[in-house]
């Protein structure tokens, strides 16, 4: 097995994309560097969830294409099976935000578990991800964050039903041996999404991670909190699952605390997440035989630091105790050399009818602008294979 990775090899990293795709990709890309046309496409489609402007076309060809896997589970499937040909798993996302009733959560928990259930008998060895604001409201979960975490709380009916939805999703994924990923979202909601995981992992995760928590390493307290799982895991006897962000509501955070009158919950630098996220990565690896980690990046560096302490720590079973993983449509260099060299690596694709997935692309293609270098370097790659390709 290679311990080291080429991740700039770009024959390798588009090898899944045809001319024709690698093109739209570069053109998506190009339009993503302009900020007055990433504004006109995002109010497109902000319009189409206040005003069902009539634009859903122009969106599922273009931004939707790029990022999302499809609009139902069978186009989703299509992907997750290609991507194996490749030996590039799946994290499939089901795309359901800020739904109200508790119609809408029963169904989302419904669909969750149908997928995880499709996945263990059809492409094991991929996982699936979730949003807890798809199995109730934002407002309550944010007013539960607020609370001490105590049998008042959960006793309660409406916090009983949410954590049924859990419970019936993670043992689902337990029986089918499809690990779960709980995504991270908003600080004012994180404190009971610790909490709510932390008591399914040490329900489900006995022997290995069933059940994941996201942190995201923007936020100042998420080493402190890395620390404290580690010790509660060895008091109560359960193996944390750890997926390290960065992080993708930053300026959201910040604009929150400005409002509220308090300090910001995030780093006021980049190079302060970058150092909290590396100093993430090492606690792991150096933490192995306690913890499975997925580390969710799209940053160079941290992945090959990644890679130098799988070495440093002798980790001989990476390959199951270590994922990378990156979004669909961005930093297939990581994803297809990471795999191509013996690697665990994946691709997080979300899949659902494009007014659901409006959020979700929103908030990727305004990440894309924000981070210093990241759309210049995919543009760059792409005009690179494109040439290489003309010349072959």
């Amino acid at each position: 097995m290679k311990n080291n990775a080429n991740i700039e090899d770009l024959k390798i990293a588009y090898r899944y994309k045809s001319n024709r795709d690698l093109k739209f990709t570069y053109y998506i890309f190009k339009i993503l560097q302009h900020p007055n046309l990433l504004n006109i496409l995002t109010s497109l489609t902000n319009g189409i969830i206040k005003y069902n402007l009539p634009f859903k076309f122009l969106v599922k060809n273009t931004v939707f294409k790029l990022f999302c896997a499809g609009v139902n589970i069978d186009e989703a499937f299509s992907k997750i099976n290609y991507l194996k040909t490749f030996k590039v798993k799946s994290v499939l996302d089901y795309v359901s935000e800020g739904e109200k009733s508790d119609e809408a959560f029963d169904n989302n928990t419904k669909t969750i578990v149908a997928n995880i259930i499709r996945i263990g008998k059809e492409c094991p060895g991929n996982y699936v991800s979730i949003k807890i604001s798809g199995l109730e409201s934002p407002e309550y979960l944010t007013n539960c964050s607020g609370m001490e975490f105590n049998k008042d709380l959960i006793t309660s009916p409406k916090f009983d039903k949410l954590m049924r939805r859990m419970d019936l999703i993670c043992n689902t994924a337990c029986t089918s041996q499809v690990v779960v990923f709980i995504d991270a979202e908003d600080r004012c909601m994180q404190d009971v999404f610790d909490r709510i995981t932390e008591t399914m992992m040490e329900k489900y995760n006995k022997e290995h991670a069933i059940v994941f928590n996201t942190l995201q390493m923007y936020l100042k307290d998420r080493l402190t909190y890395l620390n404290f799982l580690l010790h509660d895991s060895e008091r109560k006897n359960y193996v944390p699952g750890i997926k390290l962000v960065r992080g993708a509501y930053v300026e959201k955070e910040r604009e929150n605390a400005l409002k509220e009158g308090k300090l910001s919950p995030v780093y006021d630098t980049k190079k302060e997440t970058d150092d909290a996220f590396n100093e993430a990565v090492e606690i792991c690896l150096r933490e192995h035989k306690k913890i499975d980690v997925c580390i969710a990046t799209h940053n160079t560096e941290s992945t090959l630091h990644a890679i130098n302490c799988i070495n440093k720590y002798n980790i001989t079973d990476h390959y199951t105790k270590v994922r990378f993983s990156q979004l669909y449509g961005m930093s297939d260099n990581l994803t297809f050399n990471l795999s191509s060299n013996g690697y665990n690596s994946s691709k997080y694709l979300p899949y659902g009818e494009i007014k659901k997935a409006i959020p979700y692309l929103i908030r990727r293609s305004e990440e894309n602008s924000s981070i210093d270098g990241q759309i210049i370097d995919e543009v760059v790659r792409l005009k690179k294979e494109l040439d290489r390709r003309k010349i072959c």
